[in-house]
């Protein structure tokens, strides 16, 4: 490497963390709740399909915009330049800072007298839950060796399953409890529905937890690459560069993520299902898609999280990759059978091994990433990981079913259909897509050793 002002030297990798022993587990649980959060916030909209449609007069397609446009494609985009910043700046400022915006708007929404506005609001969730994972990927990967990462990493990813399994259990109690309470007309604002209150109480705890991660210790960065010139700046080019070098590993990390994803978002459909299908309450809809989600996503997540350091320990280096394209194969039955199972009881049965692997790319495949990456863009590659699950899974997941289900599908169960064969076309593909990466992956990693 030349000493010319362009090129980088790489700093002597310091120790993991600097912050004592139990700190960064103690740090961990923190940005494990803002995740709880950020998934409460989030997931709140699936229980109020039906309340939302018929006040705002709109289809399911137009719904799943507010998930998918709105809330996904902002999400998406806005990682990329927030992963740059957390690459130089204060990682805890900028969740902090996060935090605070998305639960303003998500009480905005609580205001929303109009699709328009709805719209807006959720754009500005996406933007403001944009900061948290790329600089949480970034602030742990400073904070533990590679070994201990996918453990902490998928005790952080634990938020995704309680934030949704809270926002379907005790958000329907809230909602059962709200709907029978009589609308609220406030001056200018205009009228409250029961579907507005919701918002306003889930959106409050947020300046709670964001003053809470305000007091966390940013970890020193590792590995760090410092420039000749003095500027410390990261160009996006470098991230670039990786992808190039590497283009098979490069593919089964973004894009077989991203397919994965894509099915799991499915899953926002869930509630309705057992409401349209087996005429549930909102309630019973939330408590058994809520209780999948807190058992089985968190034993899913645990598993993978220790058996892919387990296989890491042991020189496979490639287990998280290895784990994630099986995991594409397991969850493609559930996920095809589910919507379309003969009744309620083998549809709720089913939706257990479904959360089980859904629980497995959160943890492996920022992990897999992560222990890859030059430290100066780990941020970059955690919001690009976070671009490709969003534009496909995020936005695609609950879109595409109710593409299907409005203008291919007909019937009363086209939704149904719709979303069985989106997972028996898309889980196959996965794994091939995940599978031809894990050669020039393990290349990667001994290089880094």
């Amino acid at each position: 490497m030349t000493d010319s002002d362009s090129s980088p030297q790489v700093a002597a990798t310091a120790s993991p963390s600097p912050l004592g022993r139990f700190y960064p587990w103690y740090a961990t649980i923190v940005l494990m709740v803002a995740y709880v959060l950020s998934y409460l916030d989030r997931q709140i909209l699936y229980l109020m399909v039906g309340p939302i449609r018929k006040d705002l007069h709109i289809s399911d397609f137009q719904f799943s915009l507010l998930t998918g446009a709105a809330f996904g494609i902002f999400y998406t985009l806005m990682g990329l330049p927030i992963g740059w910043l957390a690459d130089k700046h204060n990682r805890k400022k900028l969740i902090t800072a996060g935090i605070v915006a998305w639960s303003i708007m998500t009480m905005l929404c609580g205001f929303a007298q109009s699709y328009g506005l709805l719209f807006l609001a959720r754009i500005g969730v996406g933007v403001g839950e944009a900061t948290l994972s790329p600089s949480a990927y970034s602030f742990l990967s400073d904070s533990f060796d590679r070994v201990r990462l996918p453990r902490a990493l998928s005790v952080y990813a634990l938020g995704l399953f309680i934030g949704a399994g809270i926002a379907l259990i005790i958000g329907g109690e809230v909602i059962g409890v709200v709907e029978k309470m009589p609308a609220m007309v406030i001056p200018v604002i205009g009228e409250l529905r029961s579907w507005h209150l919701v918002f306003l109480i889930v959106g409050l705890p947020g300046l709670v937890v964001a003053l809470w991660v305000s007091t966390l210790r940013e970890p020193k960065r590792t590995g760090v690459v410092k420039f000749a010139s003095g500027n410390n700046g990261v160009p996006f080019s470098q991230v670039l560069t990786f992808v190039r070098d590497m283009p098979l590993m490069a593919i089964s990390l973004f894009i077989g993520a991203a397919l994965f994803s894509a099915m799991a978002y499915a899953d926002s459909w869930y509630p309705t299902l057992f409401m349209r299908l087996w005429g549930w309450n909102v309630q019973s809809a939330g408590r058994i898609v809520g209780l999948s989600s807190l058992i089985a996503g968190p034993m899913g997540m645990l598993f993978a999280g220790w058996q892919s350091s387990r296989w890491i320990a042991r020189g496979k280096t490639d287990a998280c990759l290895r784990l994630t394209a099986w995991a594409a194969l397991g969850i493609t039955l559930p996920a095809a059978l589910l919507p379309i199972a003969p009744n309620a009881t083998i549809m709720a049965a089913l939706l257990f091994p479904f959360k089980f692997f859904i629980g497995f790319t959160p943890v492996l495949i920022p992990s897999a990433l992560q222990m890859v990456a030059p430290n100066h863009i780990r941020a970059q590659l955690g919001a690009l990981f976070l671009f490709a699950t969003g534009l496909i899974g995020v936005t695609g997941g609950p879109i595409l079913p109710a593409f299907l289900s409005d203008y291919v599908f007909t019937g009363p169960n086209a939704l149904p259909h719709a979303l069985s064969v989106t997972a028996a076309i898309i889980g196959p593909l996965t794994f091939a897509v995940t599978w031809i990466g894990l050669k020039q992956y393990r290349d990667r990693y001994r290089s880094m050793s």
